[in-house]
């Protein structure tokens, strides 16, 4: 503990030289969340499967996501139990999706 106020100064100016805030990975990360929003409003209103935890299979025309896609908003949700007519399944309870038909155009 022997450092001067000059190695302090020096330590904090490093701190905040983060790597993430590069443009080049700003421009990527952008690039990437314009795609991934491009995807979800290209599903809305398609037919989905979903496959949840303890083997459970359900499905769903989808309606889309919150903010953080932490809950995921459907229509005519299918269960062994019969069927809702309009349900929010938690991401985390989600293993994975599958919409068939995804129409691309590039």
């Amino acid at each position: 503990m022997t450092g001067t106020l000059e190695d302090n100064m020096t330590l904090n100016d490093n701190d905040t030289n983060l790597d993430f805030a590069t443009p080049e990975k700003q421009e990527a990360r952008a690039y990437l969340r314009e795609r991934f929003l491009r995807v979800m409003t290209g599903i809305v209103g398609r037919k989905a499967d979903f496959y949840l935890h303890e083997n459970t299979h359900v499905s769903a025309e989808f309606r889309g996501c919150d903010i953080n896609c932490l809950e995921v908003y459907v229509r005519n949700l299918e269960t062994p139990l019969g069927t809702i007519p309009e349900a929010v399944l938690r991401a985390n309870d989600i293993i994975h999706m599958d919409v068939k038909d995804i129409k691309t155009t590039q």
